[in-house]
């Protein structure tokens, strides 16, 4: 076969192996140029484009002037540099308009324009530098071989492009290279089969071969030195989209807070845990993890500072797990432990209080101290199949079992307790729309004088009335109320109906309301009060406003801003179950308070209880000392009445004179008698 004859009876198979060598290597990083080149949007398919028409063409022409050099027709050969350099760029611009034809939408029209470029491009490029090789000799072509060395490149370059247009996934696309490689190899030496050299009498040959593979090695050096231009451009560009591909990930699959792992990924992880289990994989524990008052440290302290308290919780539980645990938030304070391997009850209890025990201790932050603690839920797999939903519903109604349980402690899922979670989700459900159809009404319960026994006034209480569920105590209903978040729309619907209905009172008479440390903390509280009284026409000082000693403790310059503001207004203020909390006799002398309540948990023990009773009388003392009004709260019996007007007690409440009644009794109760007071 003439092409077969050709190759190896009058070639130098070494430069040939030489440009062989060059044409893979080219080939390799031209197709991943390509590649990246019809993948590329916008201007950067232009910078590819370049990269790569520079690249595979500089490669194409190197390979097929190393195998030109290559070629031993027997004379003297010279080459006529301008059509060289001719040739060059015609593989180059050649190369670049194909790739961007092979960028168009349908496959098989950009394998046909595109490819076939490529391959004319070739071809075009070889026999423009067989014309620039001028051999002392005649010179005859085959058209036959000329025809079939056009086809060959035309149709392996449109193969070549189809082939990389149909190519998915992260593999080097081999095949597309080999198409490439074909066309380039193919249009050459059939090519050269196409060209003969008849020599001449009279004319030597001379001898050229050292000097040609000499230029051959040059040709080589330069053509690599550009494909590993391009290649290095190639893989510093990979590095750097993978790089952020990376961090994409990173950021998609994990919390950009703490570090942890976000809700997206671990119901991944779950649901790929659970298919492993049905398939016979290791079983694994679900733990959810709820924060204890975070919440109130958010709103008092700031979402700042609430935030770096999440970041040492996370810094915690990272510790407290084991190594190849998976720890993720999954909420603003709820976190979740996948615990790979886990199925024995007492290990996995083990884990909860250790989980339970590092978060219960306080955390202190910026000179700031806040004791949140944890309340966690855990379920069990076993083997078989499992669905992911159904175990999170099963930690979720353990979680809920633990927090019912007082908090601070962990529960594992039994089926027994999903009615209770149903419940208080119903429960929740009806408070929110208790909220929206203001469902809740204003109860007074009256403080009198203990020595004349007249009212002064009355504490204003909430209580909800639901259509479904008849009266709910507020024990009930206000600690959900702060979890979900609506304690400042229930606490500034009671400060506006309390005033409104003291408005209408006698004039000497003043109503109390208790204000949350949420709203105490929002820095409108006094803006709030103001435009209430405004609005209600009750005079300032008929308004008492009582506030707990937790307020105090998480920030006790901002309390101390909002309770100034509030005493401008002429508002009383009144510490409220004063000796239940912390007590700190420097909240007395710091903040602008005019009562301290005495709470009922000491009072119910008057007078058998000793301690109870030197407590009342240590309270009664520091009032009278610091100038302050006194209540206790809570008198049920003649005894407890008698034993607080004793100590010095100004004010009490309690049912030994009125429970709780509604705003219509209460105005009926304080317009009976013109004195008001209370019958003995």
């Amino acid at each position: 076969m003439r092409v077969l004859t050709c190759l190896f009876g009058e070639h130098n198979l070494a430069l040939v192996a030489l440009a062989a060598i060059l044409c893979i290597i080219g080939s390799f990083v031209s197709v991943q140029l390509f590649l990246r080149t019809i993948n590329a949007r916008g201007g950067s398919r232009f910078h590819w484009c370049f990269l790569a028409s520079v690249c595979a063409g500089a490669s194409i022409w190197a390979t097929h002037f190393i195998a030109m050099l290559g070629y031993q027709p027997g004379v003297r050969v010279t080459f006529d540099a301008t059509l060289t350099i001719v040739s060059a760029v015609i593989a180059i611009a050649g190369v670049g308009t194909g790739l961007m034809l092979s960028s168009l939408r349908n496959r098989w029209l950009a394998a046909l324009c595109g490819g076939g470029t490529i391959g004319l491009a070739i071809s075009a490029m070889h026999y423009v530098g067989m014309f620039a090789y001028r051999a002392d000799g005649i010179v005859t072509w085959l058209p036959g071989y000329v025809a079939a060395s056009l086809a060959c490149a035309v149709v392996f370059g449109a193969v070549a492009i189809d082939r990389l247009r149909a190519h998915d996934g992260d593999r080097h696309p081999w095949l597309p290279t080999a198409f490439l490689v074909l066309a380039i190899v193919m249009l050459h030496f059939v090519g050269m089969a196409a060209f003969t050299v008849a020599p001449i009498a009279g004319f030597g040959s001379g001898p050229q071969s050292e000097v040609f593979v000499a230029m051959a090695s040059a040709i080589a050096m330069a053509a690599l030195l550009i494909v590993g231009t391009g290649l290095s451009t190639y893989l510093v560009e990979m590095r750097t989209r993978t790089d952020a591909q990376d961090r994409l990930h990173h950021i998609a699959m994990h919390d950009t807070l703490t570090g942890l792992h976000n809700r997206h990924s671990f119901n991944s992880e779950l649901r790929r845990k659970s298919h492993r289990l049905s398939k016979g994989g290791p079983p694994f524990a679900l733990i959810m993890i709820d924060l204890d008052r975070f919440k109130p440290v958010n709103d008092t302290l700031g979402h700042p500072y609430g935030d770096r308290v999440l970041k040492a919780v996370a810094s915690r539980l990272r510790k407290a797990v084991r190594e190849h645990d998976m720890v993720a938030r999954i909420g603003g304070d709820e976190f979740a432990v996948l615990a790979d391997g886990a199925s024995d009850p007492i290990v996995v209890g083990h884990l909860a209080e250790r989980i339970v025990e590092v978060l219960s201790r306080p955390f202190v932050i910026g000179g700031q101290s806040a004791e949140i603690g944890a309340s966690v839920g855990i379920t069990l797999t076993s083997d078989g199949a499992v669905d992911a939903d159904a175990l999170i519903q099963q930690v979720d109604v353990a979680l809920y079992h633990a927090k019912e349980e007082g908090r601070g402690r962990h529960s594992f899922f039994d089926p027994s307790l999903t009615q209770k979670l149903l419940e208080r989700r119903r429960l929740e459900a009806d408070l929110r729309r208790a909220c929206i159809r203001e469902e809740f009404e204003v109860f007074f319960q009256p403080v009198l004088d203990t020595q004349s026994r007249e009212f002064i006034g009355a504490e204003a209480l909430v209580r909800w009335r639901s259509a479904e569920r008849g009266m709910v105590s507020p024990a009930v209903f206000i600690p959900i109320a702060e979890e979900l978040g609506l304690v400042n729309t229930i606490g500034g619907m009671v400060l506006d109906r309390a005033c409104h209905e003291a408005a209408s009172w006698p004039d000497h008479l003043m109503v109390a309301v208790n204000v949350s440390p949420v709203q105490m903390m929002g820095g409108r509280l006094a803006t709030d009060i103001a435009q209430v009284l405004h609005r209600t026409g009750l005079a300032p000082h008929r308004l008492e406003i009582e506030i707990t000693e937790t307020a105090l403790v998480a920030d006790d310059e901002l309390a101390l801003r909002s309770l100034e503001e509030v005493r401008a207004l002429g508002v009383k203020i009144s510490l409220d179950d004063f000796g239940t909390g912390y007590s700190s006799l420097s909240y007395l002398h710091r903040f602008p308070i005019d009562r301290i309540k005495i709470d009922g948990s000491f009072v119910n023990k008057l007078p058998t209880d000793a301690g109870s009773a030197s407590i009342v009388r240590a309270i009664a003392q520091l009032g009278a000392s610091l100038n302050m009004q006194v209540t206790a709260e809570g008198i049920e019996t003649d005894d407890q009445y008698s034993f607080v007007a004793e100590q010095g007690c100004g004010h009490m409440q309690g049912f030994l004179f009125n429970k709780p009644i509604d705003a219509k009794s209460a105005a009926k109760l304080f317009a009976s008698g013109s004195s008001g007071r209370f019958a003995a």
